[in-house]
């Protein structure tokens, strides 16, 4: 699933409006993270402040909206941007392959397999469809290359063909999917993440997103496979269980929002899914509207599909509040609003958009930026906020 689509297009279309596009900045801060005792007995072996073994990614962020880390394959090492996405089983690229004619495919970084002496063929045939996107390829298997260390005869898929609405816009060449293995096109395949566990490379069954608020770098944060980095968190972290292993899905209890002194009610009792590839929070529209009514948010376009608030009034608005089991994690505006300067004008978006998927809500950077998020592959989400 690619719900990055619409806020891509979103960013050209107001590009298209108001000139060139500069893009926001970011810094990381540290400090010690605090663990209750009751948490320190659960969960002692993922306690460790530094496993034996893990790797982490630098992400970086495009408008305010993408974010993405720089990994390289094949052999001599060819460099990608790729999103590392939670809604995603599989991983793939762009394929040099893809005919002159596919514009999506031919302006972005693509993979060729006969530069490469570590490639191995596979040739499978794969064709993805969703009601907002389409993708045509075939698997190959090469080395991928991290920062640190190597992941060997990963299977990946070329696209030689990605619909021109929803990958036009993308900042990031391809995608590493980590999200559960039920959500793989696939068949006989070894996930990216799985692959790092069967070769050793790392040595616990969890990955750590840290996302940075701050404006002053390009930077967004950090993406640590297999491990943890608790120093960025402030408190205790709450232990969430995954309701269903395909998507990171979860519970949540409420959805309250707090304007002038009352809190209106939202909705409970319904689930969410996190989404480590965009900045916005989807979730029905009648209760998206309903939102952004309450953030004096104003629709742009039908064909925007997003809102806009005052920038010279953004950090007035209203705290979001989500309960998550029987804990309060409120989001701030000062964070959540997407600001951009568009040539010498700026423009701030609401992060609430309506979903593709009616029942869901997904909960993007505008949550992940105040949050710290562990993901245990066993079925669990920690939770945690994040130092300033």
């Amino acid at each position: 699933m690619l719900k990055i689509a619409v806020s891509r297009l979103t960013f050209l279309s107001l590009a298209l409006l108001f000139t060139t596009v500069e893009t926001a900045k970011a810094i990381l801060k540290f400090d010690i993270y605090e663990q209750s005792p009751a948490e320190s007995r659960n969960y002692t072996k993922y306690a460790e402040v530094a496993p034996i073994t893990n790797e982490s990614v630098v992400l970086y962020k495009f408008m305010n909206s993408e974010y993405y880390g720089k990994i390289s394959i094949g052999h001599p090492a060819k460099e990608f941007k790729v999103v590392f996405d939670t809604t995603w089983g599989d991983s793939w690229l762009p394929s040099e392959r893809c005919s002159f004619s596919e514009i999506a495919c031919r302006i972005h970084t693509r993979y060729d397999s006969t530069q490469s002496s570590t490639y191995q063929a596979v040739g499978t045939p794969v064709n993805i469809t969703a009601n907002t996107f389409s993708l045509l390829g075939f698997l190959s298997r090469d080395d991928f290359h991290l920062p640190h260390k190597k992941v060997e005869n990963q299977t990946f898929i070329e696209m030689t063909h990605m619909s021109l609405k929803a990958f036009i816009t993308a900042k990031a060449d391809g995608i590493i999917g980590l999200g559960f293995p039920t959500l793989s096109h696939l068949s006989n395949t070894i996930p990216f993440f799985y692959n790092m566990r069967k070769q050793g490379i790392i040595n616990e069954n969890v990955f750590t997103f840290y996302m940075n608020r701050d404006e002053t770098t390009e930077k967004a944060g950090r993406l640590i496979l297999g491990g943890t980095e608790r120093r960025h968190v402030k408190g205790q972290l709450t232990f969430v269980p995954v309701t269903e292993k395909a998507y990171w899905k979860i519970q949540l209890d409420r959805i309250t929002v707090e304007s002038k002194m009352k809190t209106f009610f939202i909705t409970e009792n319904v689930s969410a899914i996190m989404d480590s590839s965009t900045n916005v929070i989807r979730g029905p529209r009648q209760l998206i509207e309903q939102i952004n009514t309450l953030l004096n948010a104003k629709d742009i376009s039908p064909s925007f599909g997003r809102y806009v608030v005052k920038c010279r009034e953004y950090a007035k608005l209203p705290q979001v509040h989500f309960m998550i089991k029987n804990r309060d994690f409120t989001i701030e505006s000062k964070y959540y609003v997407q600001r951009m300067n568009i040539g010498s004008v700026e423009v701030c978006l609401s992060p609430f958009i309506p979903s593709e998927l009616e029942s869901l809500w997904e909960l993007g950077g505008a949550f992940l930026m105040q949050f710290y998020t562990e993901y245990y592959f066993d079925g669990r989400i920690a939770i945690g906020e994040t130092l300033m």
